[in-house]
């Protein structure tokens, strides 16, 4: 079965959409502050493992039903592993299959990086995910 949706690198023509999904979970970023970390993705002519990625995901009627935000990040115990600060997913109706798609996106993104595992961070809308990480969440092991 083919799958319903496509999970690739936000795009700019996604960006106010990616917006829309982000202020109702309740981050409190503005417009500008979005489109600037947005900006930094799109810049990117070719795609590094150590800087910061944002996927999202989108219907087949274009809709954008889920983001997330990575980047590799080093930890004593855990090694090489992919941070997730943001992971969103809106959807009435199929929930587990957005978060099935993104997480396979996810999966080959930190097996392309050479990661251990992969951070998903707990949802926090009270604070914008600063470069730092956080220590709450899963642990999803890849090994």
């Amino acid at each position: 079965m083919a799958c319903a949706y496509v999970v690739a690198p936000i795009k700019a023509t996604q960006v106010e959409r990616a917006y829309c999904l982000i202020v109702a979970v309740g981050y409190e970023i503005g417009p500008e502050a979005w489109q600037q970390v947005c900006a930094a993705t799109l810049m990117r002519k070719h795609p590094s493992p150590f800087v910061e990625e944002i996927a999202a995901v989108e219907d087949p009627l274009g809709y954008i039903r889920g983001i997330a935000i990575s980047r590799v990040r080093h930890h004593e115990r855990l090694g090489r592993y992919l941070s997730v600060p943001v992971f969103l997913v809106a959807t009435a109706g199929d929930a587990r299959g957005v978060c099935d798609a993104l997480l396979e996106y996810l999966s080959a993104a930190a097996f392309d990086r050479h990661c251990g595992a992969i951070h998903v961070a707990s949802l926090a809308p009270d604070r914008w995910p600063v470069a730092d990480g956080g220590v709450d969440g899963i642990i999803i092991p890849l090994r």
